[in-house]
């Protein structure tokens, strides 16, 4: 029987293990990770363009039978843009942060609007942000936000399908990912999608994956892997995201699952470095595929330095994580507790 996979994306959510996304919520902020992970509490991820049509991508792509498991079809055409989808989404918070345990709002909306046209950027007055936005697109979205968000639903629009779409064919038909994103299982292999992973662990941290693009290939004993990724600039993945966005932690995680899952499954087999598979979100650019080597992996458990910049590695994060969980200091690294937060300005 082959192990490793749960029965569904919220089954595989509901499980309290770390994952690649955790440890790169505690790398960027460890107050982030207390209060998504450890408090459980909602944490607002300011999700780009471009992140949100990755996920309606992967989706269409791979399992577009879960579609309506994790979005909301909005009533607008388009999303409100600019400052006013600025507004839009401080005016969500602090309604959010207004409701009560009964769902009943405790402030004024005027009280809150005006909040919310502060943060906004709006150099307009008040009372003409108001003029537009009543009874317009930006006011039924923000609505449907409020409405659907507590359901961990995305609201989209038939504009971010329809282009979601077009990425999609472009993917199946282009020359670099049709190979990899056609291929259906057969004799001589198995092909699975979102692979979901539990229990392998990293330096004794116990954790998950849920991987796009699993490929077994029982000819030649070897086991391939893909992560989808949408961005703005396919050919600077390496720095605007592998390295700025920390996916280089989620490349050695999802190495280390695989690898679990072959020891369980397929002992003989040979594991092939992560390739990361990265479309261009407003589909202008051509897709790319970046191999990783190992010692590509090896520098993601270790750490390395780029331009004079260090990058911690995967160990060293874990070891980190683990010292603030067993003494419950979140506001403060580990280094800089044993040095009484005495810091040397030049080292």
């Amino acid at each position: 029987m082959i192990t490793g996979k749960t029965n569904t994306e919220s089954t595989y959510r509901a499980v309290m293990l770390d994952s690649s996304s955790s440890l790169k919520d505690f790398a960027q902020d460890r107050r982030k990770y207390y209060k998504k992970w450890i408090l459980n509490e909602e944490v607002d991820d300011e999700e780009s363009k471009s992140a949100t049509m990755g996920m309606l991508v992967e989706t269409l792509l791979l399992e577009p039978e879960t579609f309506d498991n994790k979005f909301h079809m909005s009533a607008c055409a388009q999303a409100p843009t600019g400052l006013m989808l600025e507004f839009v989404e401080a005016l969500y918070r602090f309604t959010k942060e207004a409701t009560n345990e009964e769902g009943v709002v405790m402030r004024d909306f005027e009280d809150i609007s005006r909040d919310a046209y502060d943060v906004s950027g709006f150099k307009i007055k008040y009372e003409a942000v108001i003029n537009k936005f009543s009874g317009s697109d930006a006011e039924i979205y923000y609505r449907e936000i409020l409405r659907v968000r507590t359901n961990n639903l995305i609201v989209v629009t038939t504009l971010d399908v329809t282009s979601a779409e077009k990425i999609v064919e472009e993917l199946r038909t282009n020359f670099v990912t049709k190979d990899v994103v056609n291929l259906q299982t057969d004799v001589d292999f198995e092909v699975i999608n979102q692979l979901k992973i539990e229990g392998f662990e990293i330096d004794g941290l116990k954790m998950k994956a849920m991987i796009d693009k699993v490929i077994i290939f029982h000819n030649t004993k070897t086991i391939k892997f893909w992560d989808l990724k949408c961005t703005w600039s396919p050919e600077n993945f390496y720095y605007e995201y592998y390295l700025k966005r920390l996916a280089y932690i989620q490349a050695l995680v999802y190495h280390k699952a695989i690898q679990y899952y072959r020891n369980k499954n397929f002992p003989e087999y040979k594991v092939e470095p992560i390739e990361f598979m990265v479309c261009d979100s407003t589909n202008q650019a051509n897709p790319l595929i970046y191999r990783l080597s190992i010692d590509d992996l090896k520098d993601a458990i270790k750490g390395f330095t780029y331009r004079e910049r260090n990058y911690k590695g995967v160990r060293e994060i874990i070891n980190e994580l683990k010292w603030s969980r067993d003494n419950n200091i979140w506001r403060m690294s580990k280094t800089n507790y044993e040095n009484n937060g005495i810091i040397k300005l030049k080292n």
